[in-house]
């Protein structure tokens, strides 16, 4: 078997803003992707939405991605990371690779990254990247709402394993940033990921520090504990943050080098771009060429696609702050 028929990447795209967020980083996996750059991929729409631009339908089809488009029916249908765990259970069903792959739309992929492989003995990779709203343990601020949401879900906290965040090196229970992680496609992870998404929602359990934003990572790691297969964490390397909110305090020359896989938030659009391809310059001098050729993102929707998709994005605020409301903040 070679490497790239044993996993099929998965990403979500909409018009817009994630539409060329998805282009390229589906551009950058084929250039820069070593190994996996002929891995099969399927690019998803599970929502209703405006029609992808002719362009991006014509870039799948140069560099075979395989499109894949639906009407999630839930309830929770607003919330946009059901999304995540929406798509991985379609594609379940339909890729016949032995692993499956989750891929941000805002990741840049510089190298081959290399530790994307499970090993023999392993089922599940991810990267706790950061500490986020992780917990340390009984005196951290957040603890009471991981307690929460791990009754929830019928987890017991104590069963959480302890990590340590790569960025800060901090010691906390279990929790995966959910921008890439692989899972041994024999376990059916999506169905059961997508059922712990669904029961936080159901919860109605909000944290302090950051409502319910974060419950697509927060259910990612409390499914791969209540299933009990085993996994390896990712290096940072593999999940390198570079965002114009942490780049002053963040950002050193030397994990940039090493990244294989850049998670760029916002660092791609004008306001930022100068400084994200300068830094590029001078760890990946090829990546930030090509980059230089294409230029800085931006929204190329057309004005009625625009319109469409602000009249989407306002109904689904009003059901968002209706249920924010109804939640109950711990």
């Amino acid at each position: 078997m070679t490497e790239n028929s044993q996993i099929t990447f998965v990403c979500c795209v909409e018009s817009g803003s994630l539409e060329i967020q998805t282009v390229r980083m589906i551009e950058s996996l084929r250039r820069w992707g070593g190994k996996f750059a002929s891995a099969p991929i399927f690019a998803v729409t599970p929502c209703f939405g405006p029609p992808l631009a002719k362009k991006t339908h014509q870039i799948f089809d140069k560099f075979q991605v395989e499109y894949l488009s639906f009407q999630n029916k839930s309830k929770y249908s607003w919330n946009k990371f059901l999304n995540k765990p929406s798509a991985l259970a379609a594609v379940q069903k339909l890729a016949t690779t032995e692993c499956i792959g989750w891929l941000d739309s805002d990741l840049l992929i510089v190298d081959e990254p290399d530790k994307l492989t499970l090993n023999q003995g392993e089922s599940f990779l991810a990267c706790a990247s950061d500490k986020n709203i992780g917990t340390t343990g009984p005196e951290d601020p957040n603890e009471p709402y991981w307690r929460e949401v791990c009754k929830c879900v019928g987890v017991e906290i104590e069963d959480l394993p302890w990590i340590n965040t790569e960025y800060e090196k901090v010691r906390i229970r279990l929790y995966w940033n959910s921008g890439i992680f692989v899972y041994r496609r024999s376990t059916n992870f999506a169905d059961h990921y997508l059922q712990t998404f669904i029961q936080l929602c159901d919860s109605y359990i909000a944290s302090q520090n950051s409502g319910f934003f974060f419950n697509d990572q927060i259910a990612l790691g409390l499914t791969m504990v209540k299933m009990g297969i085993p996994w390896r964490g990712l290096p940072y390397s593999h999940n390198y943050h570079m965002g114009t909110k942490t780049h002053s305090s963040w950002y050193k020359e030397e994990e940039l080098r090493a990244a294989k896989i850049v998670h760029y938030h916002d660092s791609m659009w004008t306001s930022f771009w100068e400084t994200f391809i300068e830094c590029l310059s001078t760890t990946h001098p090829p990546v930030a060429d090509w980059l230089t050729s294409i230029g800085a993102m931006k929204n190329e929707a057309p004005l009625p696609s625009r319109s469409i998709k602000k009249i989407i994005d306002f109904t689904r605020s009003r059901k968002e702050l209706a249920y924010n409301k109804a939640c109950r903040v711990i």
